[in-house]
């Protein structure tokens, strides 16, 4: 397993590094108001994807049938038919959205993004296949190709337009070959089948994760959307890479997390290993999510400075803020496959449901004056309260002991409250060493997770140890 980890993991951490140098290397060729105007397409595409993501991926890992080709093909079968329809909503919100963002000039860019998901939903799923059988080569393939000839292709595509054209075509580049590789790492012939019975039983499965995907799309492109209509383009700018300095990290360390565990779990599921597996990975989240937030605390603003410039100065104070924001979400990524290793799918609606309730009373609080800084603090609130409900859930309808995650969260808390506290780039030696001493507790606050690593790693790390 610790080779299958690797794999993953440097996967993930490639393809989220290419896609942030290009997103970075976009930001410093364009104007401030061009990259928020790019920015309102992709929170066009992530409408339609979060809202309608009915979680195929994990229902290749976590079914019983997810071998079988005939569960495959009409896996398949369902993704096309969602692409279409997702290519048709685009279509009829295209001009909504360019009326809301204010940009009549570019509606035939929100025309152009509805072939997206289309492309999406053409995928070969022999990547996901493998992974039950912990081969992850074909998946890196697919996370790392992609992105490189999307950054590539930046630079040619900077001197053709000069506007906000090139992050638009860039993404085109990557989502086009993305479907190609898809198929080229493919061993299974591609086959659609379109079972109604099978549509049925998936989406039954998928539809809370649907949900919950839309409730998230109103969070955290919700509020761009606040920041957009009041503060202007270019504070969206602004925002937008403090987030994707943020969520990048964030979304790296869940998506690999949930590929390396979720079949490991689901296969563990009714044995005596489920339990202890099952603390683990909540575990293992709250210290990756702690390790995220030390990272960004330490590096983060010297990073940013050193590859945008004074340019983006302003997002400065968010950073930190903002790392332990994503942090819960981090936290929550462990609840989410204990949840789905179960088929529980309707906790995560359950969590993100607090989260959107507070958006209302972020939008007022804009309305009554308030600055970017309170919208965060908002977000915080709803997050922590999000993963404390996932939390609850996880370990109430299986079962799980809280003990040992009772000292971990606490010390987590403290992490998490030091490093939003202390003035990290005027102190960076003392504070360093204060966050690092604690994320060392939190490490240790963990026995469990301890001696699994430690007889994991002299093992070899056997799959189901």
């Amino acid at each position: 397993m610790l080779r299958s980890a690797g794999l993953i993991l440097s996967g993930n951490v490639a393809s989220a590094a290419l896609m942030m140098a290009r997103t970075l290397l976009v930001s410093r060729l364009i104007s401030l108001e061009d990259f928020g105007t790019a920015s309102a397409f992709l929170l066009a595409v992530s409408l339609v994807e979060m809202a309608s993501a009915l979680g195929f991926q994990q229902q290749m890992a976590q079914s019983a049938n997810g071998d079988a080709p005939e569960f495959q093909s009409a896996m398949q079968g369902f993704s096309v038919l969602r692409g279409m329809v997702n290519a048709g909503l685009l279509l009829v919100l295209a001009a909504p959205l360019a009326a809301f963002f204010a940009l009549p000039d570019a509606l035939w860019a929100f025309y152009l993004i509805a072939i997206l998901p289309l492309m999406s939903g053409c995928a070969h799923f022999d990547a996901f296949r493998f992974g039950r059988q912990m081969a992850y080569r074909a998946s890196v393939w697919l996370t790392v190709l992609p992105p490189i000839a999307s950054l590539i292709s930046v630079v040619p595509l900077f001197y053709h337009f000069g506007d906000y054209r090139v992050l638009l075509y860039a993404i085109l580049v990557q989502a086009a070959l993305s479907l190609v590789i898809s198929h080229a790492v493919a061993t299974r012939r591609y086959r659609l089948c379109f079972d109604g019975a099978f549509i049925r039983q998936s989406f039954s499965f998928g539809w809370p994760l649907m949900i919950s995907g839309g409730l998230m799309f109103f969070v955290f492109y919700g509020e761009r959307g606040i920041i957009a209509r009041h503060f202007g383009l270019e504070m969206m700018a602004i925002f937008s890479m403090a987030l994707s300095l943020t969520l990048t990290p964030a979304l790296v360390l869940t998506r690999s997390t949930m590929s390396l565990f979720l079949p490991q779990l689901s296969a563990a599921r009714g044995t005596s290993r489920y339990s202890d597996l099952a603390v683990i990975i909540l575990q293992v989240h709250l210290l990756l999510g702690c390790a995220m937030v030390v990272c960004v605390a330490l590096f983060g603003a010297p990073f940013l400075l050193a590859v945008l410039g004074e340019k983006y100065a302003a997002a400065l104070p968010l950073l930190v803020w903002l790392a332990s924001l994503m942090a819960f979400r981090v936290f929550a990524g462990g609840c989410a496959i204990v949840a789905l290793a179960a088929a529980h799918t309707k906790n995560e609606v359950m969590a993100n449901v607090v989260r959107v309730a507070l958006l209302p009373v972020a939008w007022g609080a804009v309305q009554a004056g308030a600055d970017i800084m309170t919208l965060i603090w908002i977000g915080i609130a709803g997050e922590a309260a999000g993963y404390a409900i996932g939390l609850a859930l996880a370990l109430a309808k299986q079962h799980l002991p809280l003990r040992p995650l009772v000292l971990p969260i606490l010390s987590a808390m403290a992490l998490l409250t030091c490093a939003c506290t202390l003035d990290v780039q005027a102190d960076w030696w003392p504070s360093g060493g204060i966050l690092t001493a604690l994320l060392a507790l939190v490490f240790l606050s963990m026995p469990q997770l301890v001696t699994y690593l430690r007889k994991n790693t002299a093992t070899g790390f056997a799959v189901g140890s």
